[in-house]
């Protein structure tokens, strides 16, 4: 058995605030995924300890508090297949954070048959014990394809890369991140998964990933990802962008289609609010930067709304570094636009990443092949310049393109022009009389006189 420790799930995951602590409570969660291993089941377990349930063990600043987890699995006739414990230490300073969480992870392996998991966590300073449990039932025979296992982050291993950072666990040459529910963010939207196929022969699946409401709705479907599959089996893994997802629990689907066999798995995740994003900038300290635990797919994903804002000498050197160059170039981009130097609180990163969550919350385009706000013409204006003061949008008769029409009244007094020539929701800018962005030069000619008389006088 193992365990993992807190830095990552608490630093750049786990930080379940404002509607997501009310919706999943302050209890120990406990979840668990089979994979089949020739003739044998390996079960990886993960288990949420809330901080909610630790309390400190002295006062003042350099206090902190401990708690101890204690496992036991044991088969269907009462006999003990595995018993573990050990303890672990937080500082002060997370428990100070409402709603965050650390996920500890053990492994296991079993021969066909029904097991029970139990597990007790205590606080070292109450001596208050929460206790969880669940049934596990071991593959009788190889499946078609192992549990759903999903993850706010996942990256491959390259070269001598086998040693498993804060919080994650490896799957062969892939590494994830431990959670029982992954929680993605508007900022950092990703959301992977891993799942093993055991076909018995050579043959071609394809995979489809649908997110589902908790009413069981499809929301969003990626496109069919399509591979090869060897008969003693393989592995699929993807992420999907998430961006303008609202906050709540959802499910992720796969369905995967092997020959003419098909195998459906599912699991949980939450999409946290935009007050978990601000919880996490609040968090960062000099100490630990906001991208000191991120990943090198969370840095790119932070890093490509700045595309807005850079300035010429910061463009065309990001994608060339090295992960921890990437961390570096982050930092020193806030750091030069960071108005009150020496504080923890960067408030020019909170503002504009809180405008980048706005965009992609309301101006995601293109449905299933879907542009995330940030990247369109609507979520380009608003990160860059805010709210306009005022706005006008026309859903017009058929045969005409609907329109809207963004004026900001102070400071620079612009006007910006969209058109949806397709009908389907896809907003481009056609016209502005602020000469750094692009017009077109037939723009009037896609409106109706008395609606080119309407956007000309707004």
């Amino acid at each position: 058995m193992r365990r993992l420790g807190w830095a990552l799930a608490v630093t750049a995951l786990a930080l379940y605030g404002g509607a997501v602590t009310a919706q999943r409570g302050a209890d120990v969660e406990l979840v668990a995924a089979r994979f089949y291993r020739g003739g044998t089941t390996l079960v990886n377990a993960f288990c949420r300890v809330p901080f909610s349930l630790v309390q400190p063990l002295s006062e003042g600043a350099g206090g902190g508090g401990a708690y101890t987890v204690s496992v036991s699995v044991r088969d269907s006739g009462g006999l003990v297949l595995h018993e573990s414990s050990w303890s672990q230490a937080v500082p002060l300073a997370v428990l100070r954070v409402e709603g965050t969480s650390a996920v500890e992870h053990f492994t296991f392996r079993a021969q066909p048959g029904l097991y029970t998991i139990d597990v007790a966590v205590g606080d070292s300073a109450s001596g208050r014990v929460m206790r969880r449990g669940m049934d596990v039932e071991a593959f009788d025979a190889a499946p078609l394809a192992s549990d759903l296992l999903l993850a706010a982050t996942m990256r491959r291993g390259t070269g001598s890369d086998t040693v498993t950072a804060p919080g994650e666990i490896r799957k062969g040459a892939i590494f994830l991140a431990a959670t029982t529910r992954p929680v993605v963010t508007p900022r950092l939207a990703s959301l992977f998964y891993y799942l093993e196929l055991y076909p018995g022969v050579q043959t071609a699946a394809t995979l489809v990933a649908r997110v589902l409401g908790a009413d069981g709705r499809e929301l969003i479907a990626a496109p069919p990802l399509q591979m090869g599959v060897p008969g003693e089996g393989g592995v699929a893994h993807s992420g999907l962008n998430l961006a303008g997802l609202p906050p709540g629990e959802y499910r992720l689907e796969i369905v995967a289609q092997l020959g003419e066999r098909e195998v459906r798995r599912e699991a949980g995740f939450v999409m946290a609010s935009l007050e978990t994003d601000v919880a996490l900038a609040q968090t960062a300290t000099e100490e630990v930067s906001r991208f000191a635990y991120m990943t090198e797919a969370q840095l790119d994903s932070t890093q490509g709304p700045l595309l807005h804002i850079m300035e010429a000498g910061e463009r065309g050197v990001y994608n060339d570094l090295s992960v921890e160059g990437k961390r570096n170039y982050m930092e020193q981009f806030w750091a030069r636009r960071d108005p009150t130097p020496g504080t923890a609180a960067n408030e020019a990163a909170d503002h504009y990443y809180a405008l980048v969550a706005e965009a992609n919350r309301r101006f995601r385009e293109g449905g299933r092949a879907a542009t995330p706000g940030w990247r369109t013409d609507r979520g380009r204006i608003l990160i860059r310049y805010g709210e306009p003061e005022f706005r006008i949008q026309e859903a017009v008769p058929e045969g005409r393109y609907p329109w809207e029409v963004w004026r900001y009244a102070t400071g620079r007094g612009f006007k910006y022009v969209f058109v949806d020539e397709t009908g389907f929701g896809n907003w481009v800018l056609v016209f502005t009389d602020d000469l750094r962005e692009p017009s077109r030069s037939d723009w009037d000619s896609l409106f109706h006189e008395l609606d080119l008389e309407r956007v000309e006088n707004f």
